[in-house]
């Protein structure tokens, strides 16, 4: 029997490989933007199947595969005009683009799977939150609720995240609260606050403290975005940013400084 959970996977899964008929398209949309976790998750998984197909080199088929594919799409196994393909050397060009695609998918996804094995924990949330902020920004969608007062981001996101995330308000030093999102990490939602500078974003994702990207500090570029990483008596802390590094340490020295009262009243 299938759940809620493993549905909604098929669902996701069916609508990035563009399966979904046009009315199941349509009710899935109105999903996603109905559960941010859910829409998180596919932000997550169509930037990463972008970035395979950006790194991935196309594999020719080996001719032995070749041949088997043409041998299985024939009518019949051992029909002549197969046999006769094989002896003169041509393969039908469908079966041959069935196998090469086949082959070019296996090669990119061992290729991520090598990735993601090889990297650190903390680089690989680092690299997930680099995505979900790239995504996010391609869509022009940078939150899921926008709103400048933390009164409203704060209740939003504690009613779809297991952390309560703590707003400071940072106006006056030139980062206005935008709004905030929720971020899927490990499979859990954490909120992340989204400041503007100028034109620029910075996402600033709450995790709880054992979590292997907390530690760190200075700023590293991934992707071609800056991220700071940082933690405090309670949480962790991921900072993504299309700012210069200048500018982003300047947000991580003023929102570190305006969270101290509250940390110290938690102790």
């Amino acid at each position: 029997m299938i759940d809620d959970s493993d549905d909604r996977m098929l669902r996701l899964n069916a609508a990035l490989d563009g399966e979904l008929d046009a009315m199941s398209a349509l009710e899935f949309e109105r999903e996603l933007a109905a559960d941010p976790a859910l829409a998180a998750e596919y932000r997550r998984l169509e930037t990463l199947r972008q970035a395979i197909r950006r790194s991935a080199t196309l594999e020719a088929a080996p001719r032995a595969l070749a041949d088997r594919v043409a041998a299985l799409a024939a009518p019949g196994a051992r029909s002549a005009p197969v046999l006769q393909a094989r002896r003169s050397g041509w393969i039908p060009a469908r079966p041959l683009a069935l196998a090469a695609s086949t082959a070019a998918i296996g090669f990119a996804v061992g290729a991520g799977l090598m990735s993601l094995r090889t990297q650190s924990a903390g680089e690989g949330v680092a690299q997930t939150l680099v995505s979900d902020f790239a995504q996010a920004e391609i869509a022009d969608q940078p939150f899921d609720v926008a709103s400048s007062d933390r009164h409203t981001v704060k209740p939003w996101l504690a009613g779809r995240t297991t952390i309560s995330a703590d707003i400071v308000d940072l106006a006056s030093q030139g980062f206005p609260l935008a709004g905030g999102r929720v971020a899927v990490v490990d499979r859990i939602p954490a909120p992340t606050l989204v400041y503007r500078h100028n034109e620029h974003l910075v996402a600033v994702t709450e995790l709880p403290l054992d979590t292997p990207a907390a530690g760190g500090g200075g700023i590293e570029t991934v992707d071609g975005y800056h991220v700071a990483r940082w933690s405090d008596a309670n949480l962790a802390f991921v900072a993504v940013s299309d700012m210069d590094e200048k500018t982003l340490a300047e947000f991580v020295a003023a929102f570190r400084e305006a969270r101290t009262p509250a940390a110290e009243e938690r102790k």
